[in-house]
């Protein structure tokens, strides 16, 4: 690592430190947001004072002229986050923390969350920037792939683990691939 990397890299640490106090909480919440925007993914945090959820969004751009694009990664951090109600079931497979295999779980199609303070990011990788703010909606209605995360971190804070049903419990079938659409709505 040169200096000049290293020179980079105390000034995005030093702008990230003055981001984190300019909302007023402790530094520990902002935990969930600096995993999601470093390492990708959503994130959740836990102590006896409080809790907070990071879940990310992600919207690609692309030009078909050009050929060219890129992903917008938007990023919300709930401090305190409750939830008002969720919508619908989603059967999904999850891997989550040292586990080698994922599982089978149930999700949300729609989660409407209430929290005691919202922070959004959009990091957008064309202008190189992370645009951040605190909302002023304290209710978020999320969907899909937002609602699943959202979910599976809530359960982490809620029960520490996730559970669900082993890959191994699934079974090969050889053949054409068919929608199994039918089999979900007898269900």
């Amino acid at each position: 690592m040169d200096a000049e990397e290293i020179q980079a890299i105390f000034k995005f640490s030093a702008q990230e430190k003055n981001i984190i106090s300019s909302f007023g909480i402790q530094e520990e919440f902002f935990l969930p947001f600096l995993l999601s925007l470093k390492s990708g993914g959503s994130w959740s945090y836990a102590s006896e004072e409080a809790k907070s959820i990071a879940v990310k969004d992600v919207i690609t751009y692309y030009n078909e002229e050009s050929k060219t694009g890129y992903t917008v990664e938007k990023i919300y951090l709930f401090i305190e986050p409750e939830i008002l109600e969720k919508e619908g079931v989603i059967y999904r497979l999850e891997k989550c923390g040292t586990k080698e295999e994922r599982d089978l779980v149930e999700r949300p199609y729609c989660i409407n969350l209430k929290a005691k303070k919202v922070i959004f990011a959009e990091v957008n990788p064309a202008l190189r920037t992370i645009r951040i703010r605190e909302m002023k909606k304290k209710h978020i209605r999320l969907k899909g792939t937002p609602a699943y995360s959202a979910a599976h971190e809530l359960e982490h804070l809620e029960k520490g683990e996730i559970k669900g049903t082993p890959i191994w419990n699934f079974e090969y079938v050889t053949g054409a691939v068919k929608s199994d659409q039918k089999n979900i709505e007898k269900k």
